[in-house]
């Protein structure tokens, strides 16, 4: 019998105890890899960003508004470089299910020249057109909700305090991740004439999509100069910098998943360690057989280490094996509730081969002490230990 072998059965010897204890790195290997995957799916969005849209908002923060006034000023700034439009973060939610969120935009029809990605059936666009309540829904946002073309629906504001009715007028399509089908879009005007007169003709962004990428810089830093002694200074950065921007609101969350996921494996190797420190105990006497044989001292601190290292890899093999179907599933749920926002929510090579790789190496790690305890054991006492 080859070493390699006398290690493979060793370790499995007591399979219950083998089993349950891959089960447990399996799990561990599943939440690591969901919990890797969630966080580059988190900033994986903003790589679908285009490179020609900039945003304008107010140098303060996203949550302080624009003159509508302005936008005409950034149009003459711009000139024949680019196209102009504006929206406003509704943030009102569904009356029936306030708890879910989804986003809302009070637009100008101008800004869907800007996301050539977003396909809307020319019919229903005339409907949306000709109706001054009318609303355009993302296909995942009216799959969510039941919605159809035809259908009044009625948000309740929250920033915008009241209810307001909407017709849904067309159905979007994406053909790109960098917009979602999770959204909806209304008309500017109509929302603009339900405000107070202080919070009336304000925009929250205003949207440039230039015609040359490579003059972005250089028309965002003419808006920012021509404002920079206004009331209301601003800020112009690409859609990708502004996305970064908002997703940098949740870093705290992200911040504490990445935490998790190193405790994750903290609780792999105690895990691994707890199964290999029972074995090796339950095997002094085995151990002290094996040295008054001819066994040497590193062959029995290499059983332990290699008992270690078969397990964590089984559990490692099980565990990328159950993480594919159980991250498909998560990225249907996360596509339905959340459409793009997300980025790539499959699971990469890189994770897994990281996440075996860490597997085996605290597997490994985990055998040092007890594999460090039998190779000291003297035969004599080792014999005359009873359990």
């Amino acid at each position: 019998m080859s070493f390699f072998l006398l290690i493979f059965k060793s370790a499995f010897r007591n399979r219950l105890r083998t089993l349950l204890t891959s089960v447990g790195v399996a799990i561990a290997i599943v939440a690591f890899l969901f919990l890797r995957t969630f966080i580059g799916a988190w900033y994986g969005g903003v790589e679908n960003s285009a490179s020609d849209r900039i945003i304008v908002r107010n140098k303060i923060s996203i949550t302080f508004e624009l003159p509508l006034n302005y936008v005409d000023k950034v149009r003459q700034i711009v000139g024949d470089k680019g196209q102009v439009s504006y929206e406003n973060w509704f943030g009102a939610v569904n009356p029936k299910d306030e708890r879910g969120f989804f986003a809302n935009m009070a637009a100008d029809p101008e800004v869907f020249k800007m996301y050539p990605e977003i396909v809307i059936p020319p019919d229903q666009w005339k409907a949306y057109a000709e109706d001054r309540m009318g609303a355009i829904i993302g296909s995942h946002l009216a799959e969510k909700y039941g919605w159809k073309v035809g259908d009044k629906i009625t948000l309740r504001g929250t920033i915008y305090p009241g209810d307001y009715d909407m017709n849904v007028r067309a159905i979007y399509t994406s053909t790109s991740r960098a917009v979602d089908e999770a959204t909806m879009w209304f008309h500017w005007k109509y929302f603009n004439e339900r405000q107070s007169e202080t919070r009336k003709d304000h925009v929250g962004l205003i949207i440039i999509k230039v015609n040359d990428a490579s003059q972005s810089t250089a028309v965002g830093q003419a808006i920012d100069k021509t404002f920079a002694s206004s009331a209301a200074e601003t800020r112009t950065e690409s859609e990708k910098q502004f996305q970064l921007e908002f997703l940098s609101m949740a870093s705290a969350l992200i911040s504490a998943i990445q935490v998790i996921s190193g405790v994750v494996l903290v609780i792999l190797m105690l895990i691994l360690a707890n199964t290999l420190a029972m074995a090796t105990r339950e095997r002094t006497t085995e151990y002290a057989v094996m040295r008054a044989i001819g066994f040497q001292q590193r062959h029995i601190v290499g059983m332990v280490v290699g008992e270690g290292f078969v397990i964590a890899l089984t559990g490692a093999v099980l565990g990328v094996a159950l993480a594919t179907p159980i991250l498909k599933f998560f990225a249907q749920l996360f596509e339905k509730q959340m459409g793009g926002f997300l980025g790539n929510f499959d699971l990469e090579l890189r994770a897994v081969v990281l996440a075996v790789v860490v597997a085996l190496a605290l597997g490994m790690a985990a055998a040092a002490l007890p594999a460090r305890r039998a190779g000291k054991l003297k035969i004599v006492d080792a014999l005359r230990r009873v359990e």
